[in-house]
């Protein structure tokens, strides 16, 4: 199956409500509204495709690079091409995509980590702290390497740009999650930022404000 033949199945796929849905949540205009669901069939139908995945990625419409982060071979992917295609990105929700499935993957993710993390432009910021939020999860940093992250935090989380906020204010929950040591000091840190607490979220939804997401998911660990 060519990237055209591709493009075509996905426009008759898509629906114009959730097209302009995904564009609220941040995806630019070349998107057609197709479910998550179809691209992962059509992603399993397709299987691993290199050459393929960077057609479907350089169309820059939404749902083809949905599918190639799916089906990539990120042990082909140069660190500058790497760069390359996390700069092009705006849609925070395909950020984590790329992110959690193809470079967190990538033999070069901590120092993309490093490098991204630091930086003021919003797209990599989120990106960087999403590579930490993983290595956060997997256990992967040390408790003086925490106590870094922790300091960054506490300098920079209430004025830093909306999306690498919010990536950073996962990883502050996820230290007070999976570090029983570093809970009370996390929800402590949360309610002195004060970062989403009046944020409105829908009913059964965890909120974003660090002190009850922490709590909400230790209390439901403890189930």
């Amino acid at each position: 199956m060519t990237k055209n033949e591709i493009l075509a199945m996905l426009c008759d796929l898509g629906n114009e409500k959730r097209k302009q849905m995904y564009i609220k949540n941040g995806a630019g205009e070349n998107t057609y509204g197709v479910l998550l669901g179809e691209l992962r069939k059509l992603a399993g139908k397709l299987g691993k495709n290199h050459e393929l995945a960077l057609d479907l990625w350089h169309s820059q419409n939404t749902e083809a690079q949905w599918i190639a982060c799916m089906i990539i071979d990120v042990k082909s992917l140069s660190l500058d091409e790497v760069r390359d295609m996390v700069s092009s990105l705006s849609y925070p929700d395909l950020i984590d995509k790329f992110i959690n499935e193809v470079i967190y993957n990538h033999k070069d993710a901590d120092i993309l980590a490093k490098e991204w993390s630091v930086l003021d432009k919003d797209n990599l910021g989120r990106a960087g702290w999403k590579l930490i939020v993983n290595q956060i999860s997997d256990d992967k940093l040390t408790n003086d390497e925490l106590e870094e992250i922790l300091i960054r935090i506490e300098a920079e989380l209430q004025t830093v740009s909306p999306g690498k906020q919010w990536a950073m204010n996962h990883a502050l929950c996820e230290i007070g999650i999976c570090y029983p040591q570093f809970t009370e000091r996390c929800i402590a840190l949360g309610e002195a930022l004060g970062v989403y607490r009046d944020l409105k979220v829908p009913k059964g939804c965890t909120s974003a404000y660090a002190p009850n997401w922490i709590n909400a998911v230790i209390k439901k660990k403890k189930k």
